[in-house]
């Protein structure tokens, strides 16, 4: 087995020098071709998480902005900052195919996710996107040294996010 190695390595030593150039050649274009397919998935992997990223950072934002305008609307509440912390990250349901197989002994099942050609390559179908569920608020604002605004605030609140009292928090505004 050596010997046929050795022999192989002779006779490319040996070789015309053209013949050798282009067999690097082809094999570097090769090597470029397969780097070429990893890339721009790695960047289009990047482009999609920061594209989520800054959905739900504008969706964060988007809640504080409605929620600080609400309470700005109390009477007697004044000026007001907002904060909003969410129990999870968005979750997407995508469409998929299901097949099941059924014997005698044994059952299963396959999915395949549904792929569509986007402006990315092949995207899955979303059918559905849930949004996370508020966890907790905090409210600085010039008018919750008054009990009856602090309390309006607060109730408004549990109500609009479905939370419970313990988790919002009212402060006065430093000024």
């Amino acid at each position: 087995m050596e010997n046929k190695w050795t022999e192989l390595l002779n006779k490319w030593r040996s070789g015309d020098k053209r013949i050798r150039l282009f067999v690097l050649l082809g094999l570097v274009c090769i090597l470029l071709i397969l780097l070429s397919e990893m890339l721009p998935h790695a960047q289009s992997a990047k482009k999609q998480q920061a594209k989520e990223e800054n959905l739900y950072a504008s969706y964060i934002a988007s809640l504080e902005e409605k929620t600080a305008d609400l309470i700005g609307s109390i009477q007697g509440a004044g000026r007001c900052k907002v904060m909003i912390t969410l129990k999870d990250t968005p979750e997407s349901v995508f469409a998929r195919n299901q097949q099941e197989n059924e014997s005698d002994s044994s059952y299963s099942k396959n999915y395949e996710y549904v792929l569509y050609d986007g402006q990315d390559g092949e995207t899955p179908v979303l059918i559905k996107q849930y949004y996370p569920a508020v966890q907790g608020v905090a409210v600085v604002c010039d008018g919750a040294d008054s009990t009856v605004v602090r309390e309006s605030i607060i109730n408004s609140i549990a109500s609009l996010y479905n939370i419970s009292v313990s988790k919002i928090s009212v402060s006065k505004y430093k000024g």
